[in-house]
């Protein structure tokens, strides 16, 4: 784990150099949408920190990303999912102020339930697979406790005193891909006409926890 000095703060204000692009701290470790200027809670233990797990996703709510790193050589795709054998429990009764929302590091994935299920991918008018069909990451359960300590971690920086609506996203990422398309963009391999094509150098990533930091008013 990175020490006290190294991690505040933190990720909010982390940029990448050269032509890296994707420097949120929702796609980095640390916090985003923390307000400059604006006063905030002293820093406390996160012994005492309550955490809440997400439910379910709204039906619009967008579960797949991704972004474009190392001047778009490398593309690294997103997928969310919900820690199902946690506790499903909400925050308490009683209005509340929205800190930040926090991102962990990558946690290790587990190997046994993560896979990529193959390179290949085609649809036509919506129908067939795209990318993030092609793969599944989950987190190993060994590193379950860590990750979710380290996200209290870090919303303990801020003054919190909760971390509700908390779900994880497995990544793979890949370099290039070859096939064909009949859509408007020439870069990205998904079109709700026609696509059809290989990732590159396909590899899998691990799993990052991600919160929102609350202050009960």
């Amino acid at each position: 784990m990175k020490s006290l000095s190294e991690s505040i703060l933190f990720a909010a204000v982390l940029a990448l150099a050269g032509c890296a692009t994707g420097t949120t701290a929702n796609w980095r470790a640390g916090a985003s949408g923390v307000e400059a200027g604006k006063a905030r809670p002293m820093p406390r233990g996160s012994a005492g920190l309550a955490v809440h797990f997400k439910e379910a996703f709204g039906a619009l709510e967008g579960t797949e990303s991704r972004r474009h790193f190392a001047c778009a050589t490398v593309t690294v795709l997103r997928k969310s999912f919900l820690l199902s054998d946690e506790p499903q429990t909400g925050p308490e009764d009683r209005s509340y102020e929205v800190l930040a929302h926090v991102t962990t590091e990558e946690f290790p994935r587990d190997e046994e339930r993560s896979k990529i299920h193959k390179a290949d991918f085609g649809s036509a008018f919506g129908i067939g697979d795209e990318p993030h069909d092609l793969f599944d990451v989950a987190l190993d359960p060994a590193f379950r406790a860590e990750a979710v300590e380290r996200l209290r971690y870090y919303a303990a920086q801020l003054g919190a005193d909760a971390v509700i609506e908390v779900y994880a996203t497995g990544e793979a990422e890949y370099q290039m891909w070859e096939g064909g398309k009949l859509g408007f963009d020439r870069v990205e391999p998904s079109s709700p006409i026609y696509v059809g094509g290989r990732l590159l150098s396909f590899i899998l990533r691990d799993v990052r926890l991600h919160g929102t930091a609350i202050r009960y008013e």
